[in-house]
């Protein structure tokens, strides 16, 4: 018998690695009022209307979402935009549900920061730009470095009178009425906008092709900004709050 027959076998525990769910892109001051934001890229989605899309969210950095429309402290993540809900506005996400819970995934150190220079790994995917959040609130070099790995993507803003040329191939502009669609394509962008069931629909618009077809984003890749040369998108107010449209 040796000195090794009587001592305690040692386990090897293995490390398990985490799973990459998503990252920070960016956390610093909005674009459109300074406050401190957070963009992060999550990697896959459940969301049937979307499909299987990357989703970009644009969140205050200090206080969970619902916490901050409520405050009305998220101009920095959806600037002047009429369907906020903290403005009694009819927009559609459930701040309660996927913004909420990144939100604290983002607060727990779950998702890894992503530099520019990497954005490689992120090669072909379909991204949606702001699955909550005006894109640009964060930087336009995110952006254009986003634009140009992805395979398709989808894009709104509201900040359209102020958006430079990238920010106009990347992203629609996302209009109100009738008269800021024709002041928004008369500059160039391509444009979507919300309406209400009986709305004239313009001869350069057309009825998102979810609702009439059912094709999904991933799939449709329309919604894309001015890079793709196709008619502008009009759909129906939706959500749980369109009442208030």
């Amino acid at each position: 018998m040796t000195l090794a027959d009587v001592l305690p076998v040692k386990k090897v525990t293995k490390k398990v690695k985490k799973k990459v769910t998503g990252y920070v892109l960016f956390e610093g001051q909005s674009n459109i009022d300074g406050s401190n934001i957070v963009g992060i890229l999550t990697l896959k989605t459940a969301n049937i209307k979307t499909g299987q899309m990357a989703q970009l969210w644009i969140l205050n950095a200090d206080m969970n979402p619902v916490l901050a429309s409520k405050a009305g402290l998220d101009s920095g993540v959806c600037g002047g935009c009429k369907l906020r809900q903290s403005l009694g506005g009819a927009c559609y996400v459930n701040l309660g549900q996927a913004p909420n819970a990144v939100f604290k995934t983002f607060k727990k150190g779950n998702y890894p920061t992503l530099a520019l220079n990497d954005y490689s790994i992120l090669n072909g995917l379909k991204i949606r730009f702001g699955a909550y959040g005006d894109p640009f609130a964060l930087p336009i070099d995110i952006l254009a470095s986003l634009k140009a790995v992805a395979k398709n993507n989808t894009s709104y803003t509201h900040q359209w009178k102020k958006g430079d040329d990238v920010l106009k191939s990347v992203s629609m502009a996302s209009v109100d009425n009738i008269a800021e669609q024709k002041e928004a394509v008369k500059n160039g962008w391509r444009t979507f906008r919300v309406a209400t069931e009986d709305s004239e629909i313009m001869s350069n618009e057309i009825v998102c092709p979810n609702v009439t077809k059912g094709i999904n984003c991933a799939d449709c890749g329309l919604c894309s900004g001015a890079s793709l040369n196709a008619k502008n998108i009009v759909i129906p107010v939706h959500g749980t709050l369109k009442k208030r449209f």
